[in-house]
């Protein structure tokens, strides 16, 4: 660093504690402020700031000190309490009775001459023990403690060993004081002597903070020195209020998807089983209906089907394939089992929901919908009893699986992800289908993302009464969060972390 340039930069406090420390050898804060007129606190900000240029050194001693307590200095003028009554009943006035008029605070000169073990107290009689006979003819360490006190404050160290074992003790009693001081001292280091004779040379002239109108019209600023400001110079960090990331993500997906033209879908999280699982042609003995995968309502216990046609359409596609191709699962398909209410665990649910109220004339369509679903999942680095997912279908008679790689391949890059692909898989409502995958550099592999595929006449036909391509998926985003904030396990984005949440920037993609 070149210590012209440096001298420039500093400020006025700064250069006047420069000066200051002229002399050389360390300096305390008060003693500066003394020499500089500034307030301690201004020096100590002061030379805080000039030790980030590396012109100052900046460190801090504590030391601590006793005192005697308003308690402690009527002792030390009238005596101890325990004194008082062992000089008593040394002289033979042991009487307990009579001592209680002639010592006020009886009660605790008691408790200290049998906790000293300078008495016992047998039949309403004070009875001094050899110990007690030898602390009423001399002065006690107690008795020396308060009467160094008395006369001003104590340094830790300067009492000795055998007085600074009874402070703790004198403190629990509230008669002593321990306090402790910080001082703060400063010193020129090698370099801010290099610096202090560029300081000196411009000691005497104006300093200018900021160019104004007034200062350039009056041509101040020709005979003074104008302040250098160095941007890389370490800044408190500003935490203002700001939305947790995950609502921001939720507010961007909502955006990506209606910028590219579909419309929103909206539910409920409790969903009868008809429209989360039947309605979608899973089979009713599907483990993923078990109750170690769902969640299911004790109450409401069950709800009402669809009216119309509807269900017996959904019925006959189970039992038979009704008239959609197929010959359907083969078993006696249970509305009592359709009509059971869970937990959604996906948002797929409003998709067949809406597809269900779409008529000819509203083709062709695009719909998204975005909200937490609900799974009865083995909690780990991953995976969490509830999420979010995002689910996004596309009805007309053009439309084919390519363009929803299309939409998913946006989708994905809009989140900020580079490295994903598309690979086969099987889910039974869909066919074709495909299931996406990002890379976790960190753990050396890929991690699944979601399923998307083209919905089977078995679940189109009933529900909207012809069979028409329909493009599906359902992305949940939690563990693209993860990626995107560097997080390492998914219960740290609901964990609420103050730490996180301010380290965390603003969505901004």
């Amino acid at each position: 660093m070149n210590p012209e340039e440096v001298a420039s930069r500093l400020n006025e406090n700064e250069r006047k504690i420069l000066v200051a420390l002229r002399g050389g050898g360390a300096s305390s804060t008060a003693a500066l402020s003394q020499a500089t007129g500034l307030g301690r606190d201004a020096v100590e900000k002061a030379s805080a700031w000039a030790e980030t240029k590396g012109v100052v050194s900046f460190r801090e001693e504590i030391s601590r000190f006793f005192k005697l307590t308003e308690e402690g200095q009527k002792y030390a003028d009238e005596g101890l309490p325990e004194k008082q009554l062992i000089e008593s009943a040394a002289g033979g006035d042991n009487e307990l009775s009579h001592l209680k008029g002639d010592i006020p605070a009886i009660n605790i000169a008691l408790v200290w001459v049998r906790s000293n073990g300078w008495a016992t107290i047998k039949g309403g009689r004070v009875e001094p023990t050899p110990e007690g006979a030898k602390a009423a003819k001399s002065e006690t360490v107690d008795e020396k403690i308060l009467k160094r006190l008395a006369q001003g404050a104590v340094p830790d160290g300067k009492l000795g060993t055998e007085l600074a074992a009874r402070i703790p003790i004198l403190a629990k009693r509230g008669l002593v004081e321990v306090k402790e001081e910080t001082e703060r001292f400063v010193e020129l280091t090698p370099f801010g002597i290099d610096v202090l004779p560029f300081v000196e040379a411009i000691a005497s002239k104006p300093v200018i903070t900021q160019i104004t109108t007034e200062v350039l019209q009056s041509g101040a600023w020709r005979d003074a020195v104008i302040q250098h400001y160095d941007v890389n110079l370490p800044a408190p960090n500003l935490t203002p209020g700001k939305r947790h990331f995950i609502s921001q993500i939720v507010d961007y997906i909502r955006r990506f998807w209606v910028e590219l033209g579909f419309k929103e879908m909206k539910g409920h999280y409790l969903e009868l089983s008809f429209w989360n699982f039947d309605a979608l042609y899973q089979p009713q003995d599907h483990p993923a209906r078990d109750l170690a995968d769902t969640f299911y309502m004790k109450t409401p216990y069950k709800g009402r089907l669809p009216g119309g046609k509807l269900v017996e359409q959904v019925k006959a596609t189970h039992e038979n394939g009704w008239t959609t191709g197929s010959t359907g699962w083969q078993y006696k398909w249970d509305p009592e089992l359709a009509s059971r209410c869970v937990l959604r665990t996906h948002t797929t649910s409003l998709s067949v929901l809406q597809l269900s109220k779409l008529k000819p004339e509203d083709l062709p369509g695009k719909f998204f919908s975005v909200g937490r679903v609900f799974r009865n999942e083995a909690i780990d680095w991953n995976h969490l009893a509830e999420f979010y997912q995002t689910d996004g279908i596309v009805v007309g008679e053009d439309v084919t699986f390519r363009d929803m790689q299309g939409y998913l391949k946006a989708y994905l890059e809009g989140l900020g992800l580079k490295k994903f692909r598309f690979r086969p898989g099987y889910f039974p409502y869909t066919e074709m289908s495909m299931e996406a995958e990002v890379w976790i550099e960190e753990r050396g592999g890929w991690m699944e993302l979601f399923g998307a595929g083209m919905f089977r006449p078995e679940v189109v036909k009933p529900l909207l009464g012809v069979d028409v391509p329909v493009l599906a998926w359902g992305p949940g985003f939690d563990r693209l969060v993860m990626q995107s904030y560097h997080v390492d396990t998914i219960k740290e984005l609901y964990g609420n972390d103050i730490g996180l949440l301010r380290k965390a920037k603003l969505w901004t993609r």
